[in-house]
């Protein structure tokens, strides 16, 4: 049995603390605040929308999921317009092994700090500085820093080779609503009789989309993300200073820029009784080295937002977490003992090879213009729906995107893989729907409307 320290009670923290206390562990989780506080006296850090493969691990690792309560999100529908007033591409597909849920992360916290206690584990209420972690890692045999931001997360050296940005591409707005659907009517432009995960993306302005939730105390509802490129007319929100006004600000942008959703959720409000249901500010991708040494020269270990940081347009970044934090589990439990620096080292470089990298560069492919390669890839599945299929469902197994859609000769072979027959089939009836469309919204002024499915 090892002594293992964790410091950080996010999505990635909790998860690994559970899974290697209940893999006979000697555990110790720390936390700047309470369990109750994180619950009650903070705002949710983004959706965190977690894929099927994500939620098994979950499972695996014995933490509440929230399946049996939870808003299944059963699909991913996209509308796609190269700049405002050009709607150019919609496509969708229901998610069936890829099929998860975004449960509220504070909830998640909570159910597993208690869980840790209740098992016989330490949970430490204190902000552990840079000294405190050199003591910390000096105590236990193995000590994982899992805390996203900060002085800690700041000892790992951003890895320049790895990051692609030194800054934020987006600046995001979230908020918490009820008074959409959630029994699968909601959105019949979208996928009718199902409650997908709707995607919004303009070339010029930025994305926004609407994720299936369950709330602390809400239950089932809504989360909206807002991701403004600087100083376009999506850039709206940075003033804003409470729930309320948040609202206000993502109904102007729905009702403007996503009139063919207003009709569901025009009569959205905010969650009941949680006025932290909100977020704005803005994230810088960024994948850190996998091993920082205190000030004593203790090895300490990245896990979560400290090791791969993502922007949230791809809904990458929770279960990166969640699968790092299994990957990383099962590696100790297996090894058992002398977590060295080389241990640390080629289990982050497994684990970046397998899920870590794909996941981030795909993720971050979101963020550019879109290529040829890009172009060719959703046109097709616009296309053919087989496509479509495969490549929402690479979002739950983002390898089988990246580096798919970097390599010319790659997609065309994916597409085919994918459709059963020719790459330039598929492309060709893309481009035809494409030319309907913009011949219906040339003569009726829209293209994407309310009661037009996929």
């Amino acid at each position: 049995m090892a002594r293992i320290a964790i410091v950080g009670a996010g999505q990635a923290g909790t998860l690994a603390a559970v899974g290697l206390m209940n893999g006979g562990h000697e555990v110790s989780l720390y936390s700047d605040r309470t369990a109750d506080s994180i619950l009650n006296e903070t705002s949710p850090t983004g959706t965190a929308f977690i894929f099927g493969d994500s939620v098994a691990y979950e499972r695996k690792l014995g933490v509440e999921t929230f399946e049996d309560v939870a808003l299944l999100g059963n699909g991913i529908h996209l509308y796609f317009s190269p700049k405002v007033g050009q709607e150019l591409i919609q496509i969708a597909a229901p998610l069936d092994e890829g099929a998860g849920y975004a449960v509220d992360v504070r909830l998640k916290s909570k159910s597993r700090m208690d869980q840790l206690e209740a098992g016989g584990a330490n949970v430490v209420i204190r902000s552990v500085t840079p000294e405190d972690l050199d003591r910390i890692a000096g105590e236990n045999d193995l000590t994982m820093v899992a805390t996203g931001k900060g002085s800690l997360a700041s000892l790992f050296e951003r890895d320049p080779e790895r990051s692609v940005y030194d800054g934020p591409q987006r600046y995001l707005a979230m908020v918490i609503v009820k008074g959409i659907p959630t029994d699968g009517t909601g959105f019949p432009n979208r996928l009718p009789g199902r409650v997908p995960v709707g995607f919004n993306f303009y070339g010029d302005i930025g994305e926004f989309f609407w994720v299936p939730y369950y709330h602390k105390t809400q239950g089932k509802c809504w989360n909206l993300v807002i991701e403004a490129k600087t100083d376009s007319p999506l850039d709206t929100y940075r003033d804003v200073a409470s729930a309320e006004q948040m609202l206000e600000a993502v109904r102007a942008i729905v009702k403007k820029y996503a009139s063919w959703d207003w009709e569901t959720m025009k009569d959205m409000e905010l969650v009941d009784n949680d006025p932290h249901c909100w977020l704005r500010g803005a994230v810088p991708p960024t994948v850190r080295k996998p091993v920082a040494h205190t000030e004593s020269g203790k090895a300490v270990w990245a896990l979560g937002d400290t090791s791969f940081t993502f922007d949230p347009i791809g809904g990458q970044g929770a279960g990166c977490g969640a699968r790092q934090a299994g990957y990383y589990t099962d590696a100790i439990i297996e090894r058992g003992a002398r977590f060295d620096e080389k241990f640390m080292e080629e289990t982050f470089e497994g684990f970046h090879n397998w899920h870590g990298g794909p996941a981030y560069n795909f993720n971050n492919l979101l963020l550019e213009p879109l290529t040829s390669i890009g172009k060719m890839v959703l046109i097709s599945a616009f296309g053919d729906q087989r496509a479509s299929d495969r490549f929402f469902e690479g979002f739950n197994r983002p390898w089988d995107l990246y580096p798919m859609f970097t390599d010319k000769v790659a997609a065309r072979k994916w597409v085919s893989e994918a459709t059963g027959g020719s790459w330039r089939k598929a492309n060709l009836k893309g481009i035809a729907k494409i030319v309907r469309g913009q011949l219906k919204q040339k003569t009726s002024g829209r293209h994407f409307v309310y009661d037009d499915a996929v």
